[in-house]
């Protein structure tokens, strides 16, 4: 299987028993044909034998030309192979039996085993990809189109993204980008993030939304949802695929026309002001950076592997950020870029409200 993901070929192979869990994360991304791939990512349930020149600390494999990043869940082996593509093998830890049903209870999410395959799929594969390529960036950011222009409403968590992307769901000229992570190159075009977006207790307050999330779902995980929705909103998720919760998606690239950051602050009410490109980089590197630490442990790891042993690292953050800095300071050039700020307390759907208001006038303006 080959699929167009973030503007590159990626190429997959995984155990047969994965194999319908695979295609259903990665229906939304378009086939890429005859091309050449970029990335080659094989999953399945034990990791290759290989070893390492370091192990320091123990979630953390140094190798001669790659490294292991070992998660909770999953254990991603990454090497560049000497024709410059990409080579990823994925060892999947996830649950089974007593402890999945356990673990199922007590999380806010209650996820199907498809959900929580493409969580980690992306979450620890896909995104960090993005990491070895020096012409893109991730932005942690929901992302629509209005019309032929992308939006991005970027923040850090609770910031309240994803609740202003859901009440654009209806609008006629939108279409679905991301919900969470969205990458970006250097010439300013956004690709689309098919992760499965997760939606909170609170994105259900006086709409139809709640309904479509708990359709087809068992008594058991609509009864986990409403206990826990009603104890704290905050605390109860479901994921929903993108096309069920917009008419179209987007997974390919569209221009970025306008990057809004989302800030709560001490104010008396919801307002727009421009922010300069340099801050929106600096705003840009610093949130991704907090969101995304459990990857780049790895890297100062893998750096520190390298300094002990004499080896080059395969990849450091040092890097990363200088790049991200270079591709953000040359795509966010001719973009639009605003802050808005929340006040600390605001009704959720008078923000829902204005938020919207604030992005669709704002992209009509777009020529």
């Amino acid at each position: 299987m080959k699929k167009i993901i973030f503007g590159k070929c990626y190429a997959f192979a995984c155990a047969a028993d994965l194999e319908d869990l695979l295609a259903e994360s990665l229906s939304l991304y378009p086939d890429a044909g005859e091309q050449p791939p970029a990335v080659n990512i094989r999953i399945g349930h034990a990791m290759s034998a290989r070893r390492p020149g370091s192990i320091n600390p123990r979630v953390h494999a140094a190798f001669e030309r790659g490294m292991l990043t070992s998660f909770p869940t999953v254990d991603v082996y990454w090497e560049r192979a000497g024709n410059g593509a990409l080579e990823v093998e994925v060892a999947l830890k996830l649950r089974h039996g007593l402890r999945r049903a356990v673990h199922r209870l007590l999380s806010m999410e209650y996820s199907r085993e498809a959900e929580a395959f493409e969580q980690v799929l992306h979450e620890f594969v896909l995104v960090p990809s993005v990491y070895f390529f020096d012409d893109m960036v991730p932005i942690h950011a929901a992302a629509v189109t209005i019309g032929d222009n992308a939006c991005l409403l970027a923040g850090t968590g609770g910031a309240g993204k994803s609740s202003a992307m859901l009440a654009l769901r209806n609008h006629q000229n939108a279409s679905f980008v991301s919900d969470d992570i969205v990458v970006m190159s250097a010439s300013a075009r956004v690709h689309g993030n098919m992760a499965w977006p997760k939606i909170y207790g609170y994105n259900c307050a006086g709409n139809e939304i709640k309904n479509e999330l708990l359709a087809g779902r068992g008594w058991i995980d609509r009864a986990h949802f409403n206990i826990k929705n009603r104890l704290n909103s905050a605390s109860v998720r479901r994921k929903m695929s993108p096309d069920r919760l917009y008419r179209r998606v987007e997974s390919a690239s569209a221009p970025l026309s306008r990057l809004y950051y989302v800030v709560r602050e001490d104010v008396p009410g919801i307002h727009v002001s421009a922010l300069d490109r340099d801050s929106a980089v600096d705003m840009t590197i610093a949130v991704v950076s907090a969101e995304y630490s459990i990857f780049h442990d790895h890297l100062y790891w893998e750096k520190y592997n390298a300094l002990a042993t004499a080896r080059t690292a395969m990849l450091t953050m040092e890097s990363v950020v200088a790049n991200w800095r270079r591709v953000l300071s040359a795509s966010l050039a001719a973009v639009g870029c605003f802050k808005i700020s929340i006040p600390l307390e605001v009704d959720h759907a008078v923000y829902q409200d204005r938020v919207t208001d604030i992005v669709l006038s704002g992209m009509a303006t777009q020529p």
